[in-house]
């Protein structure tokens, strides 16, 4: 597996030349965002309920219509006019079992942003 640190300063971007059956590898929940906050890629973690009504999210309101919060749309919104973006976040959701770690990232050679979404034990 290969590991990649969050926190480093990374000038070369590993994901940018990931391939989407690359990114759907990951093991963890990655959504690619331009800087508007739309989904330009996304890769889910989650298993489909086998209902087969899950759609594509590309192209929707990141914030507006699928993760509505808004401490992270903020954080994301100010990394975006600064032109740095990378962003920690530990949230609690009450139907989850488990906690969450959501972390932004600007993809500099792509121009766009990353979301990453990580479970975590409840504690």
């Amino acid at each position: 597996m290969t590991v990649f640190a969050y926190g480093e300063d990374d000038i070369d971007n590993p994901f940018a030349a990931y391939s989407q059956d690359d990114v759907s590898r990951l093991p963890f929940g990655a959504t690619e965002l331009d800087r508007d906050g739309k989904v330009v890629s996304h890769q889910d973690t989650e298993p489909d309920d086998g209902s087969g009504r899950r759609g594509s999210i590309v192209g929707r309101d990141f914030f507006g219509e699928l993760a509505r919060w808004p401490v992270v749309a903020d954080g994301f919104r100010a990394g975006v006019a600064e032109g740095n973006l990378n962003l920690v976040f530990d949230c609690a959701v009450p139907r989850l079992t488990y906690k969450l770690r959501v972390h932004l990232k600007i993809s500099p050679i792509l121009g766009t942003y990353w979301v990453f979404v990580k479970k975590l034990k409840r504690q």
